[in-house]
Formats: C-alpha cells, structure tokens, sequence
C-alpha cells in the first residue's frame, strides 16, 4: 500500500503530529510519499527518524515554481482560488499512484478534492482538520467552503467533537466525519514528578507566540501573582517563537517580570522533551484569536501530562475533552486573568496535590492518547479504505 500525504511545509518544528504520524506509517510496512509546498528535508534543515525514505519521495507539488506560491497568495481570493487550483490541477500527476491520500488542514483536504472533481485522481481522500482551518471559517459562516470537499472526500477526520459538530452542522454527511486524536509516544516520555515544595516553581511553555496561543493572559497573570505574593519563588520559560515575540518581550519589562521569565526561541524537539523533565507547571491559557482561530487538542498539553508536569489551560475547543478541571489538571475560562493568578497561586501551594492530579493525567494519555494506539488504529482505517477501492 502506498499513502500520499499532503501538507505545508515538511516537516515542521510546529506539527511534530504529522511527522509522527509519517513515521508510524512508515513503521508498519506502509510506503509514503509526501506532496507539500516547502520541502525542509531538501534544505537539510529538519531531520526525521525516517530522514533517507523521505527524502526520497518528498516533493513539492508545483515543482520548480513552488517559491510563486506565497507571491500569487496576495492575490485577490477569487482570483487566487481559480490560479492556485489551475496550478494543482496541472501538476496533480504527482498525486497520482496512491492507494489513499491523507491531507492534513481542511485547505490541503480541498485543494485534493478540486482535483478529485475533474476526475484526475482516482484515490480515496482523507482529511484531518486541527484548528484554525475550522474556527476561522466558523467565525464568518463559511464553512460552506469545504462543500466541495464533503462530496469529494472519502472521511473528514477531526480531532476533537467541537469540530466534529461544526462539520456535520455545515452539511458533511455525518457517517464521513469521525474524531481521530493526534497522541504522543508514551514510552519515550518518561513520568517523573517533581514537587517544588520549598523550592523555584518553575513554569514551561511550548508554543508559536501567537495570539491563541493566550501567552499574554500568562504573563499578565504572573504580573499580578508577582505584585499580589512577591515573596513567591517562580520562574517562566517560554519556547517557541512567532509575530508576538517583541510585544510579549515589551510586556514582561512592563511588568516587571523580565528577570523571571526567559524567551528561548524555537527549539528542537529533543531539547523541548528535556526542558519539559527540568519544570514543574505547564501553562497555555489558549484563546479564541480575534481572526477565528482556535486549538484543536495541543499536543505539548499531552506531552507535558505525559512527563508528570501540571497542565494549565482553558476552556477552550477541544481542551476540556483532554483536561478535566482538579481531576487531570487545571482550566479556567478565555482571558481570565484574575483566575488563572489564582489556579497558579493554589497549584504553587499544593505540590502534594498536584501529584495526585498529574497521575492521574499520565494515565488519561495512556488510555485515550496514545500515538502507538492510535497509529494503529489508523493504519487500519486506510487499509480498509485501500481495500474498497481495489475492490470497487
């Protein structure tokens, strides 16, 4: 069985999912190429277990004129829309000779089905959306958009229930629209809890600076525990970079906080899963973005549960069906400043707690998290789909 996945750029320090995912195919017997619009595995920028069977079948889908792709993205939408599908439609043989097709993000989902449309594929088409590619439509009522894709597609997995909702409610044939959770590898993850009684609290997150990302919220909240329990000993490191590094940078100076917070900038996942093990609290208070973007489920969240660290987040899409309030970690409403100085200040005096709390986390990713588990159970689902189509 041969799987075409097509996605952005590949891989990405952002979307270690996909990159996983990959691998597990890869590991089960199953060949991948990879159709995206910035291949970093040629640039010798990013490495993969796998580095040598990707870089063999990783290409761009418009070839040599992929770099006019962020020019022509300036265009009108309409006019966009018609060159841009002009373009996959005239290079669509590299989508050819799959047994199935996964795209990840609703917009590579339908740039694949416009082609499914005039009939130049002949593969089944799976879909996963993640998060910005269902709330920024959802915000303006078009969701429409993706109709196309509803009758082109094969499966539109999602992976929360929020979204599910949202594209079943936008007319996706319900039957076709099913939850598959991204996950992490558990047993490279190693638990160890580490109280901070009597020492430094040290808090952690991972993410792109971006605004529903909800970092913001977090120093704000840290400003105030700052002024509220100056004798309270924490310290913050975030990595990650983004368009909000300089603002948030101005923010911590502005509060009085920047000799406890600590900006490190992009950092390879390896490095991410040891600063992971040296800190005690994950924090990201995500947010709805003024734009309509919103989380799927993040996966640092998993990772930071799976290392023994407390997570705090928001209500927030699918967030809550990861974290459950006091049981598996800590969730306080959107840009709720005053509660999350509140939920920090009660987890930095209860470290006992938070023990009790974090295994109990550890075992929620266990059972419904699992990236070995769910691999599986996806490899299964496309050979299913391959098998049809053979048959059909």
């Amino acid at each position: 069985m041969r799987v075409g996945f097509v996605v952005d750029k590949f891989p990405s320090l952002s979307e270690t999912f996909i990159v996983d995912q990959v691998n597990g195919f890869l590991e089960r017997g199953i060949e991948v190429g990879v159709i995206c619009n910035e291949n970093l595995l040629k640039q010798g920028s990013a490495r993969t277990k796998h580095w040598q069977a990707l870089s063999e079948n990783t290409v761009c889908w418009w070839g040599a004129l992929a770099p006019l792709r962020p020019i022509l993205r300036k265009l009108p939408t309409a006019l966009w829309d018609k060159i841009s599908t002009a373009f996959d439609i005239v290079f669509s043989r590299k989508l050819q000779n799959f047994d199935v097709i996964i795209a990840h993000f609703g917009n590579n989902g339908l740039r694949v089905a416009r082609v499914l449309k005039r009939k130049k594929l002949g593969a089944p088409l799976v879909t996963i959306f993640h998060g910005r590619d269902v709330g920024r439509p959802l915000l303006d009522n078009s969701l429409w958009q993706y109709n196309v894709l509803f009758d082109q597609g094969t499966r539109q997995l999602t992976v929360n229930d929020y979204f599910r909702n949202a594209l079943v409610d936008a007319g996706a044939p319900e039957a076709n629209v099913v939850v598959h959770h991204m996950g992490v590898r558990i047993n490279e993850i190693e638990y160890a809890w580490r109280s901070w009684d009597q020492g430094t609290l040290n808090l952690v997150s991972v993410c792109r600076l971006t605004e529903k990302k909800g970092i913001e919220f977090a120093l704000r909240a840290l400003g105030q525990l700052s002024t509220s329990n100056p004798d309270l000993d924490w310290a913050y490191t975030i990595i990650g970079g983004g368009e909000l590094l300089d603002e948030l940078k101005h923010l911590v100076n502005d509060l009085n906080i920047a000799h406890r917070v600590t900006f490190l900038g992009p950092r390879p996942h390896s490095e991410v899963k040891q600063r992971l093990r040296e800190a005690h609290v994950f924090l990201l208070p995500s947010v709805t973005a003024q734009d309509g973007d919103v989380e799927g489920i993040p996966v640092s969240l998993m990772e930071a549960m799976s290392a023994g660290l407390t997570v705090l987040s928001t209500y927030h899409s699918g967030i809550p069906e990861l974290i459950e309030d006091q049981k598996t970690g800590f969730l306080v409403p959107e840009r709720d400043i005053e509660a999350l100085a509140g939920k920090l200040l009660w987890i930095a005096e209860h470290p006992a707690e938070c023990e009790r709390i974090a295994l109990v986390a550890r075992r929620k990713i266990e059972a419904d998290f699992n990236a070995d588990v769910l691999n599986d159970q996806f490899a299964h689902m496309i050979t299913r789909l391959a098998e049809v189509k053979l048959s059909a």
